[in-house]
């Protein structure tokens, strides 16, 4: 994502990454990835469609397309470049929402890190529900700033793009706003929520 209220045509994404995420590789351990895709199989059928909002560099992806029809997307173009690196066999769109296929409908979306960065975050819930299939399911990781490390994620928080810094009543509330059924949420060392379509 460029810097909020950026303008500049020749953003490339790498100072993102090189300001934010600069060791991205050690950020995304083989134990994440392994959790990230023990969640899915427990809500998503293998086979199913699924489709990653916010590819980065195309880690889970990778994993995911072994077991998943997997597509996806991402706005930073040198993520993205990366992640077509990564899984040539796989579409990833430049893009946010509104590249989730809607016909035919997807079994799951899943998010990591992803939601806090969107500007219009109902617009989003809402454009992710109307695109999952019947008991399709959203699966999503996001940042919480409340109990017990609330203080210390807040401190470590540098990203400028992060515009949704909530306690996780307000996520959970959002979810319930934009019609999903929350099925099971993280807590301190899992910081997910997992949402059926409502």
């Amino acid at each position: 994502l460029p810097p909020r209220g950026a303008r500049d045509v020749s953003f490339d994404g790498r100072e993102y990454y090189d300001a934010n995420y600069a060791n991205y590789e050690r950020q995304t351990p083989h134990r994440k990835l392994d959790f990230y895709m023990t969640l899915v199989r427990r809500f998503v059928p293998r086979g199913s469609r699924l489709f990653e909002l916010g590819v980065g560099m195309g880690h889970f992806l990778e994993r995911a397309a072994a077991e998943f029809n997997c597509s996806g997307c991402d706005v930073n173009p040198y993520g993205l470049a990366r992640a077509r690196e990564r899984v040539p066999a796989v579409s990833v769109e430049s893009g946010s929402v509104e590249c989730i296929p809607a016909d035919p409908a997807v079994s799951a979306v899943v998010s990591w890190d992803v939601l806090e960065h969107l500007p219009d975050l109902d617009g989003a819930l809402e454009a992710i529900r109307s695109r999952l299939a019947p008991e399709g399911v959203l699966i999503a990781v996001v940042p919480v700033y409340d109990g017990p490390l609330g203080w210390l994620v807040r401190l470590l928080d540098r990203d400028p793009t992060h515009v949704s810094k909530w306690p996780r009543a307000v996520w959970l509330g959002k979810l319930h706003e934009q019609g999903f059924e929350v099925v099971e949420h993280g807590g301190i060392r899992q910081r997910r929520l997992d949402a059926w379509r409502g």
